[in-house]
């Protein structure tokens, strides 16, 4: 008789991860739970979620992700990021499951020369890095069957971040400015969505950093998608980040390097493949 698919429980569920992970899972074992039915600051309701469902896996999505909104509420940012955490990771514990723990390259300095590694030592610059590590020491000191994955400039078609708003810019577009001093690896959700469910196959628990092969700056992102979208008349302007001041802090470098994934046979295609295969995807779905 065969086995049956492990049973998947999604905290945020209604996110672009989340959402990408779910479209590659057996609707039958998934529970992807946005933040209306599942808070995960309670740990009543983690608890309670875990009783009911009785999952193998549980893969912990949910987080405060904009950086100027942490930096703004530093409270609220721990709340979710860190005792959020707590009592996912807590309750996955006590329901004998195992844990993937998303979380971001922004939980370095950026004072590197090249890109991290797993084993690199964190110091995060801003709120936002800064509860996202805490909630990996949180994760950390409730279970051992636990993935922390970090991922950086994470981009889909179900939010309207940066390749969305740069692919819906008028033909009237004019004093586009990216910043040419920050750079990190843009990574397609779909992609680090299928990277994380094979790693979950492999029971190699730990840090695992999961992003699109390569780094550029956002001038370069920019720069790329509009010449995906076949946009070169758009003017692009390169400016540094004193130039665009940000009420939080962004790291000079947040490149990350596949190591560990790598080490178990897990590789991500380079982000410029990504990149385009995506353009052309969504520049063939709007006709």
């Amino acid at each position: 008789m065969a086995s049956r698919p492990p049973r998947i429980l999604i905290t945020g569920g209604g996110g672009q991860i989340g959402i990408e992970l779910a479209r590659r899972l057996d609707e039958s074992s998934v529970w992807a739970l946005g933040r209306s039915a599942l808070d995960v600051t309670s740990g009543a309701a983690m608890d309670r979620a875990l009783d009911e469902i009785q999952p193998d896996v549980v893969i912990h999505a949910a987080a405060m992700t904009n950086p100027e909104a942490c930096e703004r509420d530093r409270g609220a940012a721990q709340r979710v990021n860190v005792v959020g955490a707590w009592n996912v990771a807590r309750a996955v514990a006590r329901a004998g499951a195992a844990m993937v723990h998303l979380s971001t390259s922004y939980v370095f300095a950026g004072d590197k020369l090249g890109p991290y590694r797993e084993y690199d030592e964190p110091g995060p610059i801003n709120a936002y890095g800064v509860s996202k590590l805490g909630g990996e020491r949180a994760a950390r000191q409730a279970l051992d069957r636990l993935y922390v994955v970090r991922s950086s400039w994470v981009y889909s078609r179900w939010n309207r971040g940066f390749v969305a708003r740069l692919l819906e810019l008028t033909d009237a577009a004019s004093d586009v400015r990216y910043v040419g001093d920050q750079v990190a690896n843009p990574t397609f959700a779909g992609d680090l969505a299928a990277a994380i469910l094979r790693l979950i196959d492999t029971q190699a628990y730990g840090v695992h950093h999961l992003v699109n092969e390569g780094a550029t700056s956002w001038y370069g992102w920019a720069t790329a998608v509009l010449r995906a979208a076949g946009r070169e008349d758009v003017p692009l302007e390169e400016i540094s980040a004193e130039e665009y001041p940000r009420e939080a802090r962004v790291p000079a470098n947040s490149e990350l390097a596949n190591e560990m994934a790598r080490a178990v046979g897990i590789t991500l295609r380079p982000w410029h493949d990504a990149l385009d295969e995506f353009v052309r995807q969504w520049v063939a779905d709007r006709g």
